[in-house]
């Protein structure tokens, strides 16, 4: 995408979705950046961003958002470093894997359905909490 219309709409978000690089560009950049507000951080392949090299700028990240903000670390693998990483920024991580070991209950839902939306930037909160209030 271009960073240039993420920065009109980077300054309202609640949730966050980024990749590390890109969130790093916008602290680095876009100015009166306030991630104040922030209340989810999504994190998707994890494992691969620590592999990766990217270990100081989650670090970086993660002191500069608000401390009481949800994280979700996504990750096909569970590795040590995403253990590390998710005890370094997590209160009380869950996990949760799609083939549990021996030792572990299975919490996937069976009959887990996944859908996704398009909206328009002024209607995001408005669907959103319809979504939650009714499901």
């Amino acid at each position: 995408k271009d960073f240039e219309d993420e920065q009109a709409r980077i300054l309202g978000m609640n949730i966050l979705i980024a990749t590390p690089g890109r969130l790093l560009q916008h602290f680095e950049q876009t100015y009166g950046l306030n991630v104040d507000n922030v209340q989810i951080l999504i994190l998707d392949e994890a494992d691969r961003l620590l592999d990766m090299g990217f270990k100081s700028t989650l670090d970086y990240i993660l002191n500069a958002l608000p401390k009481d903000r949800q994280t979700l670390l996504f990750s096909a693998t569970q590795t040590k470093s995403v253990n590390s990483l998710a005890r370094l920024s997590m209160r009380k991580p869950e996990y949760l894997n799609v083939h549990p070991s021996k030792n572990e209950v299975d919490r996937m839902p069976t009959k887990l359905k996944q859908h996704y939306m398009v909206i328009d930037h002024y209607a995001k909160l408005d669907v959103l909490y319809s979504f939650v209030r009714t499901h």
